[in-house]
């Protein structure tokens, strides 16, 4: 029996979605008899995807001969796994076909491409990543609002920054006088968190989430 595979990280409208890739693999079926293995939601990064594990266990049953998917990326994103899992595949005999890319594995020109391909989806994947972090990190040095609780002792402001409508944290200066009080407190006496905590909620004086100290 044949395995379809697919995966889609992210339902966006440029993603392949997955019933796009499902009717592209089992056309290149043909009349063969195949079981559908779907990951949605889940990255190409790594291997810890339900879906692709159970595959997994069916080629190591014997259930699955070959495995069919709509391009290489879609299973795997890392050398390292796709090497490992092609092993597995070789070990109990299932062959591997790209839609797209237009190879199988029972070739050694096919094995070749697949290497070269699976690289070439590892360095864009961490490209990625780099973006994301280098833009991350410059958006926070120009003062943009990064999300998440907002600390003690500051609020949220609207502003603009590089042209870019955003927001920003500024000091609230009710709270900031009490979060100096707080540290003076404990680090200049032998006061305890649980003690400091229970003076705040007596003194009805609420946290960043606006409920009790704790």
């Amino acid at each position: 029996m044949k395995a379809v595979y697919t995966r889609q990280s992210l339902d966006k409208k440029d993603s392949i979605s997955i019933e796009t890739q499902v009717d592209e693999c089992t056309s290149r079926a043909g009349n063969a008899t195949y079981k559908i293995y779907s990951d949605k939601g889940y990255s190409g990064k790594d291997t810890k995807r339900p879906a692709f594990k159970e595959m997994m266990e069916d080629i190591k049953s014997g259930v699955i001969d070959q495995v069919i998917v709509y391009k290489l990326d879609r299973i795997s994103r890392n050398v390292v796994d796709f090497v490992q899992m092609h092993e597995t595949f070789t070990k109990y005999g299932a062959s591997f076909i790209s839609c797209k890319e237009g190879f199988d594995s029972s070739t050694q020109l096919g094995r070749l491409l697949m290497m070269m391909l699976i690289s070439f989806a590892q360095f864009e994947r961490e490209s990625i990543q780099q973006r994301v972090k280098d833009s991350y990190y410059s958006r926070g040095s120009k003062g943009f609002y990064m999300g998440g609780t907002i600390p003690y002792g500051f609020t949220k402001e609207k502003t603009i920054i590089d042209g870019i409508n955003t927001s920003h944290l500024i000091t609230n200066e009710e709270e900031a006088k009490i979060l100096v009080e707080l540290y003076e407190r404990y680090a200049l006496t032998d006061i305890s968190l649980g003690k400091l905590s229970k003076d705040l909620n007596e003194r009805g004086i609420k946290s960043a989430n606006g409920v009790a100290w704790d």
